[in-house]
């Protein structure tokens, strides 16, 4: 174990998680006006601590969780009062987006001369939605209103390189993933991941004009002009130039990839972009790709690579909802519902926050899903430290704690994923 690492992660912990910080937060949003029995800090340790190392279906849950923890006598009336205040979800918000400005910080990097190794960040687009409480539905409409009449939707850009989300929005299911796109503007220097719902060539364009670069998915009735066209091996396909791509898609080759430069006229501009075609021989139909990336630097291999990091995504999405009680709780009150989703998130960021310095503390490349799956009791105890501002308990804990996840949370195929996972591009630990 590496000691200087340890120490300024544990600095890092117990800076971000103090009881000044979190009352500070809360008095901002109007949630706490003077100090009541029930503490901003003590709701927020023990939700985290609860929602990521046990089942919670309801407040009376995380009520029996707080009364052992903090060893008083709360009734359920005077708890059920904290999270029904209208300002508890704003509440959690920020406390979250607290937690992810102190707690992101690259994890994963390619190598110097990698031709993915100039890019500032890359990015990672998409949204996940779940039922909630059917009275929600006024405020939460649900798309599918025979099933689920009432349904939210996580719209999440990842950082991939922090293996953290850095921007979360929560809105009604019936939202647009579209206008929760990041601003253009800001993805200079960027590569942005996405799949096929957000195809938007305009968007592109204007991501194109502000020096940023994408790789998306796209819809399956496309038809641009052909401008060229190759072989995975290199060769180049005749008398396609000038051709709608559909006329000339039957020419393709179903055994290996296929490059194409594109445009499409829109008005007095033309947009040109690379084209990956892939025959997906069980759906016996081609799977498109679409890029800005330059093609004298980025291989059709590279493109095809890099876009498979971005099932990195969905991956968080299973450990939200598999190991943070991400779901629907029994509550119609939309402050109580909205509050623990985001305390449900928290607990997610807090257990990858761990794993990823557990990472660097130990050199040893660790499995975010096993240590999702791992933070139960050593991380209970770790978290009750922190609670009740005991240093040595929270300092002992957190070690038992690491040194934990190094002997149970290690990834099973270490070869496999160099080879054909998730750094078979080039990734490697920071």
């Amino acid at each position: 174990m590496n000691q200087r690492k340890f120490t300024t992660f544990l600095e890092k912990l117990t800076h971000s998680l103090n009881p000044e910080k979190i009352t500070e937060i809360a008095k901002q949003e109007d949630f706490c006006v003077r100090q009541r029995r029930i503490t901003p800090f003590n709701l927020v340790t023990c939700l985290v601590a609860v929602m990521a190392s046990s089942t919670i279906e309801s407040v009376a849950d995380i009520q029996r969780r707080y009364c052992e923890w903090s060893e008083s006598n709360i009734s359920y009336r005077a708890f059920h009062n904290q999270f029904s205040k209208p300002e508890f979800p704003e509440f959690m918000r920020e406390v979250l987006s607290s937690l992810l400005t102190d707690w992101l910080q690259p994890s994963l990097a390619f190598p110097e001369g990698h031709s993915f190794h100039q890019f500032k960040q890359i990015l990672i687009q998409d949204g996940s939605s779940f039922a909630v409480k059917d009275s929600l539905k006024k405020s939460f409409p649900g798309r599918f209103k025979t099933i689920s009449p009432a349904a939210v939707e996580l719209q999440v850009t990842m950082d991939l390189l922090a293996d953290q989300p850095c921007s979360i929005s929560l809105t009604p299911d019936t939202a647009s993933e579209r206008d929760y796109l990041p601003e253009p503007q800001t993805l200079s220097g960027c590569l942005l991941l996405l799949d096929r719902g957000y195809f938007d060539l305009e968007w592109f364009q204007n991501l194109q004009d502000t020096g940023g670069f994408y790789i998306a998915r796209c819809k399956n009735n496309i038809n641009p002009v052909v401008e060229a066209a190759y072989r995975e091996d290199g060769k180049m396909l005749k008398h396609v130039k000038g051709k709608p791509l559909k006329t000339v898609q039957g020419k393709l080759f179903k055994r290996q990839r296929t490059e194409l430069i594109v445009s499409w006229k829109k008005g007095k501009h033309t947009i040109t972009a690379r084209l990956v075609a892939c025959w997906i021989k069980r759906e016996k139909k081609f799977s498109w790709l679409i890029t800005n990336l330059p093609q004298e630097q980025f291989s059709l291999d590279e493109v095809s690579e890099a876009y498979r990091l971005r099932w990195q995504i969905e991956l968080l999405f299973k450990e939200w909802k598999s190991y943070a009680n991400l779901r629907c709780f029994d509550t119609g009150k939309e402050s109580i519902a909205t509050g623990l989703i985001w305390a449900a998130i928290t607990a997610a960021l807090m257990k990858r926050f761990i794993c990823h310095s557990a990472q660097r503390i130990l050199g040893k490349v660790l499995s975010t899903r096993k240590a999702a799956m791992c933070c139960t009791v050593t991380f209970c105890d770790t978290m009750l430290g922190i609670m009740r501002v005991d240093r040595k308990a929270t300092k002992l804990n957190a070690r038992k704690l690491i040194n934990f996840l190094g002997r149970y949370a290690g990834r099973a195929h270490p070869k496999r994923d160099c080879d054909s996972g998730k750094f078979s591009l080039g990734l490697q630990l920071c």
